[in-house]
């Protein structure tokens, strides 16, 4: 019995073997698999898309404006976040042969935390008054960035907090 092994594939046709002889056959054979393969990957990674982006809106009034004039309000000192370690550590432990056995307990401390300590980090607070495009004038406190300076494009943003909060901009 003779079966005709060619791939009839529209996508990666194969002509039919012309020989009866095996490698032949298996040569279609795998050519076909090959094609189905390569088609159900394609298809399969052409269904799954991307999960869209989240958007959370925000109920802001963004104002432009140039920095009209800057004065320096106070320095602070920031809290940092402790870093490092600290640990404690106990043992116990003890015994010999021929008599006598100990216990004994040890407590770890680091001493470079305690001996070294970090200096607080400082922040400097200006208070900025900010000439909007549309004529009104903010005043608006914030600590000292780059590209703040007098003359110097801002967006102020009114989010609903006690102060607007401004940061630099190249729209104006």
């Amino acid at each position: 019995m003779k079966t005709d092994l060619h791939c009839k594939s529209p996508l990666h046709p194969t002509p039919p073997p012309t020989s009866g002889a095996t490698p032949g056959r298996r040569a279609g054979v795998s050519a076909c698999l090959l094609a189905a393969l390569l088609g159900t990957v394609l298809a399969t990674g052409c269904a799954t898309q991307p999960s869209p982006p989240r958007v959370t809106p925000i109920n802001a009034t963004i104002q432009l404006g140039r920095i009209a004039e800057k004065r320096f309000l106070s320095r602070v000192d920031v809290q940092q976040a402790p870093g490092g370690y600290s640990g404690v550590g106990i043992g116990a432990g003890g015994g010999s042969w021929g008599g006598g056995g100990g216990v004994g307990v040890g407590f770890a401390v680091d001493l470079n935390q305690l001996l070294n300590r970090r200096p607080p980090v400082q922040v400097d607070l200006y208070e900025y008054r900010v000439n909007t495009l549309d004529g009104a004038t903010v005043t608006v406190n914030a600590p000292a960035i780059a590209g703040l300076e007098t003359g110097s494009c801002v967006r102020v943003i009114h989010s609903g907090q006690r102060e607007p909060g401004i940061e630099p901009s190249n729209e104006c």
